[in-house]
């Protein structure tokens, strides 16, 4: 599986609805199963981000799917990283 870490922003829509956060935030866990993918985890976060997620796909193409229909919803705004353990970075580094 490949990891990645999204940071998720209301945009101004979704801030006027912000009760209806949980029902958008259910469709985002939709679109990542369908691509075999696994919502990890979750944060709500101060700061210019609203949300943390750790998400996890089969492959690099699912995530563009899973992230191609997460970009249609007009609610949020999100940057999405691939990220890897510590250790892989550091052996790659000798």
């Amino acid at each position: 599986m490949f990891t990645y870490v999204a940071l998720i922003k209301l945009t101004p829509e979704g801030r006027e609805g912000l009760k209806e956060a949980p029902k958008y935030l259910e469709k985002i866990k939709l679109f990542v199963e369908k691509e075999k993918g696994e919502l990890d985890t979750t944060f709500a976060m101060m700061g210019p981000w609203d949300f943390f997620a750790i998400v996890k796909y089969p492959t690099v193409e699912a995530a563009f799917r899973a992230h191609a229909r997460i970009a249609t919803l007009d609610v949020i705004e999100v940057e999405t990283f691939p990220v890897e353990e510590v250790e892989l970075f550091i052996k790659a580094l000798v």
